[in-house]
């Protein structure tokens, strides 16, 4: 605070004082009534002014989060008729398509501090779809293991519980970890005990990953994000690294804006 705005509210409180105690105005007292009203005036100017400021510089500081991004050609099916792990409504206008391995300490970044306010925001709203593939790097060796548990999971409608637990685990990804979980999900031991050697779990993670690279992805997390129009994303961009919220926002608004014109 400015030291002439403390010296105003002095003056301020002094007058409410003096006006309090003494009902008949002097003429010194109205000189500095004159003169605070002035001040109050440039005060308002000067706030204004501030105000304006703030708002290019919030401008400037979204439009350079717009993260970088490479357009691809429209893609169709972009649920595998429904077999992949989504949420959010199916008639959104906006589709999100995550790839991601969990072994990967940037994709859990971006679970932790991205993916919780996207959904908040976007997916809950009915904004954007949001959909999951598995990308597995090779030097990650329990990765693919722990993508096999996660869509062991999604036959039993559990996929989001159990993505969450391996995430939030990833240091103790193995068998123990995948049975615990799924005993806590209250799941069919069984089926999915004998879901984890079902060779056709594994060949749906392989042609994830067979898909993802066609497109160009070398890492994880990346997203394939674009406009829906049916069941195809019409020519969507692929964004890769666990960008911030801000970033995705960026795009996504500006997708969204785009798509009402």
């Amino acid at each position: 605070m400015s030291t002439r705005l403390l010296q105003i509210i002095a003056i301020v409180l002094g007058v409410q004082l003096i006006m309090a105690c003494e009902p008949n105005s002097s003429a010194k007292l109205e000189q500095e009534l004159a003169s605070i009203k002035q001040d109050i005036n440039q005060l308002r100017q000067d706030i204004t002014k501030i105000g304006s400021q703030v708002t290019d510089i919030h401008t400037i500081a979204m439009s350079s989060q717009q993260p970088q991004h490479k357009t691809l050609p429209t893609q169709e099916n972009i649920d595998a008729d429904g077999r992949l792990p989504s949420i959010g409504s199916a008639g959104a206008e906006i589709a999100i398509i995550e790839f991601s391995d969990y072994q990967c300490p940037y994709c859990k970044r971006f679970i932790d501090q991205t993916f919780t306010q996207l959904k908040r925001k976007y997916i809950d709203t009915g904004k954007v779809r949001y959909l999951t593939r598995d990308f597995p790097l090779s030097f990650h060796p329990k990765a693919k293991a722990a993508a096999i548990a996660a869509n062991c999971s999604l036959r039993q409608d559990a996929y989001w519980p159990m993505r969450d637990s391996l995430f939030n685990n990833m240091g103790q990804l193995g068998d123990e970890l995948y049975q615990q979980t799924a005993s806590e999900l209250a799941l069919d031991m069984t089926q999915f005990t004998e879901c984890l050697t079902d060779e056709s779990v594994l060949g749906k993670i392989e042609q994830d990953m067979a898909y993802g690279s066609q497109l160009g992805i070398r890492g994880t997390p990346s997203f394939v994000i674009g406009r829906v129009e049916g069941n195809r994303l019409i020519s969507p961009r692929l964004v890769v690294g666990a960008q911030s919220f801000e970033s995705f926002a960026v795009l996504l608004d500006e997708l969204l804006a785009n798509d009402k014109k």
